[in-house]
């Protein structure tokens, strides 16, 4: 196994030494011209990079393992929904139409809440992007500032990620508006040394990555053996809020419940109940389920069967496996109580889901 130490350091030259020593595949998270030569001779590969998925496109003995931007664009949007009220919503983009940029604003606007006004920062007021992976996004700070400004507050503004939540954050300080009070900012990635280094700490979301890294891991294991691919694009859920103070100090409720997902999202497959999400939070039953009818219109037991779903309906859609292994495999005992669930849920079995996304 060969790992490239940087970005930086996997050029043209790192790139042909890897190929005259013999590559059985490869994991590629950044992208140089000489990377066409791997894929021209067909290795396996796999792209955990959204910028070179657009870029490449499918190609044979090659796979996408990427960020579920919808579901990342839909977390921001229910993280401001529950802090309270905003006047206005807002999407500070990564320009030119990213794609993974253009679905997160998707997923949020679709999400936020419909009694705001929706706003978008306009990408012609961007002075610079670089596509290679090293992102390099300028914002004009005045121009910035006058959108700002111009947002009937209070302002719920998500940055398409950290780099441009910093620049937010500055352009609020340059706009004499208070964090978070007037403006409440929230970016993605989690880029501790971004987030923790501004003033207030921005609040972020943190994909997927580690499932990610596991994903391709498997990936890349099945293209060697030379296992038929499905679909050329996996997307990988399991994103979280790290909160911090650039959306507010959490009330105690919201800290609770937020405080469940977390444990409802890293064990619901596990097999787990309400009673062991109260015995992890240490609350009342009576108190968390008040907790989550008031923030999350749902019981606790509500939103473990979402998380099993939605890992059945990600497996019923993208791999051929039987039924029942994964149901056993997602945390439901009774194939036949999963098999209502899946009906009322999704409006169709799960073989008629499957068939109908192959289609």
């Amino acid at each position: 196994m060969h790992i490239v130490s940087s970005r930086t350091a996997f050029n043209d030259e790192e790139v042909h030494e890897l190929l005259a020593d013999g590559i059985d595949g490869c994991i590629l998270a950044a992208y140089t011209p000489a990377v066409n030569e791997i894929l021209r001779r067909r290795i396996p590969t796999v792209i955990v990079l959204e910028n070179m998925h657009a870029q490449i496109g499918k190609r044979a003995n090659c796979l996408s393992v990427l960020m579920d931007n919808h579901e990342i664009g839909r977390l921001a949007a229910e993280h401001f929904k529950s802090l309270g009220r905003f006047a206005s919503y807002a999407f500070v983009p990564a320009p030119p139409k990213i794609p993974w940029s253009l679905e997160r604003k998707a997923a949020f606007f679709e999400n936020a809440d419909r009694r705001a006004e929706f706003f978008e920062y306009p990408e012609s007021d961007f002075k610079m992007v670089n596509m290679t992976g090293e992102s390099r996004i300028q914002i004009s700070p005045a121009g910035l500032a006058d959108f700002l400004r111009s947002l009937p507050r209070p302002a719920a503004v998500f940055a398409a990620n950290d780099l441009l939540a910093v620049q937010v954050v500055k352009a609020c300080r340059e706009a004499r508006l208070k964090v978070p009070t007037s403006v409440a900012v929230l970016g993605c990635d989690n880029d501790e040394l971004l987030c923790q280094g501004e003033r207030p700490a921005i609040t972020s979301i943190l994909p997927g990555f580690e499932n990610a890294g596991f994903a391709a891991a498997r990936a890349l294991d099945a293209l060697i053996q030379g296992k038929k691919q499905t679909d050329h694009v996996l997307r990988i859920p399991g994103a979280a809020i790290v909160p911090r103070a650039s959306t507010t100090t959490l009330p105690p409720a919201v800290a609770v419940v937020n405080a469940a997902m977390e444990f409802i999202t890293a064990h619901a497959l596990e097999g787990i109940s309400t009673a062991d999400v109260i015995a992890h939070l240490k609350v009342s039953r009576s108190l968390l389920d008040l907790r989550f009818r008031q923030l999350r219109n749902e019981s606790v037991m509500d939103a473990i069967l979402a998380v099993r779903l939605a890992a059945v309906r990600e497996r019923v859609e993208k791999t051929d496996r039987k039924f029942l292994a994964i149901g056993t495999e997602c945390g439901f005992r009774n194939p036949d109580y999963l098999k209502r669930l899946f009906r009322k849920r999704f409006g169709m079995s799960m073989r008629e889901w499957r068939d109908a996304k192959r289609r």
